[in-house]
């Protein structure tokens, strides 16, 4: 037989110290995180190198009509509503996604700094950030044009 401990069990839930049950409480901050991580990274990893390749690579070889960078063909593109929300969401959750891996991987090189509230706020604070100046960048650049 073996000499593991095994916690006493009350009710399916194994006993804390004393007896008394361990309450586990849904971390939904850190939910919401993993949840912006996750999507972030499906984008960054799909729809980023899509941009990529289009925008950067087919357009100019003259493969695929594209945003050009003359700029009554920014106008008619940025007015749009979708593509003002398109690069909403590729731009914040691509930000979001960088600053959760960034911050995991302090966390695994053994910064302790990493998992504190300050590092936090930094971290998710500039992807925050991020998002609101590119929410008012796309907000102030070309007015909405839905037609």
């Amino acid at each position: 037989m073996s000499d593991v401990h095994l916690p006493a069990m009350r009710g399916g839930r194994p006993e804390g110290p004393g007896g008394a049950e361990h309450s586990h409480k849904p971390a939904y901050a850190h939910l919401f995180w993993w949840f912006m991580f996750a999507n972030g990274g499906g984008l960054a990893a799909l729809a980023l190198p899509v941009h990529i390749l289009v925008q950067g690579i087919l357009g100019p070889l003259g493969i695929v009509l594209v945003v050009d960078q003359h700029r009554d063909t920014w106008i008619s593109i940025l007015g749009n509503p979708i593509v003002k929300l398109y690069l909403l969401v590729l731009i914040a959750l691509s930000f979001f996604h960088f600053a959760h891996r960034l911050r995991y991987l302090l966390v695994d090189f053994g910064v302790p700094a990493a998992k504190s509230t300050p590092a936090q706020v930094i971290f998710y604070g500039g992807a925050v950030v991020v998002t609101l100046v590119t929410v008012w960048i796309l907000l102030t650049t070309v007015p909405i044009s839905l037609g």
